[in-house]
């Protein structure tokens, strides 16, 4: 089992890298945040370049209906925790883990987890009621231990319906978690209302 791999992009598709380690490439499916933090520091990554590493911790799994040997990657290790064992509730493969972690952040996914808020999860991952609720109960007694900061401070009724509001304008639930994301940062801790939070996302959004 490969637990990280260390090297240089070769190639950055939309999707995943080909990561050149000992002049090894190895395929690695990213969320789109990491693609994304990759895209914008594409010189700094850039083998001829000489310069540039990635760490990436590895899930790696055999497909055996594909024949195939598929890695997952993350830049962090808890992002990873979450990944293996939201991929331990029934119905849950590791594309649709992947899909989960892309639309919904760490905090946010172990705050619903933990306060039982499937509605949450629904709305904002596009699961069907029933295995949102599922991830729940099989989760409850398991995220604990994973660090993702401070929960307590979490609005899922907020984020929730924030993110309806984007996804109803046609946005994806990547492009909405991180326009409210941001959003949120450059409040700078300060209380910001639905409508204002939602504006200024808007805001964002245009601005990419």
């Amino acid at each position: 089992m490969i637990s990280f791999l260390e090297g240089t992009i070769e190639y950055l598709g939309d999707k995943y890298v080909i990561l050149n380690t000992g002049g090894i490439g190895y395929k690695v499916t990213l969320v789109p945040k990491v693609l994304n933090i990759l895209s914008k520091t594409r010189d700094k990554v850039n083998p001829s370049a000489g310069s540039g590493r990635v760490r990436l911790h590895i899930h790696s799994q055999l497909n055996m209906r594909e024949g195939t040997f598929d890695m997952y990657g993350f830049d962090k290790k808890e992002d990873l925790e979450l990944f293996h064992l939201l991929t331990t509730v029934s119905g849950i493969g590791p594309k649709g883990a992947l899909s989960i972690l892309s639309s919904v952040e760490p905090a946010h996914l172990k705050a619903a987890v933990v306060n039982e808020d499937a509605n949450y999860l629904k709305k904002v991952s596009n699961l069907s009621p029933k295995v949102a609720q599922r991830l729940v109960l099989e989760l409850k007694n398991k995220v604990d231990h994973i660090d993702t900061g401070n929960i307590a401070s979490v609005d899922l009724h907020q984020e929730g319906q924030a993110t309806e509001a984007l996804l109803a304008l046609g946005y994806s639930s990547y492009q909405a978690k991180e326009a409210l994301k941001e959003a949120l940062r450059q409040a700078q801790g300060k209380p910001i209302r639905l409508e204002d939070r939602v504006r200024d996302a808007l805001k964002i959004l245009g601005k990419r």
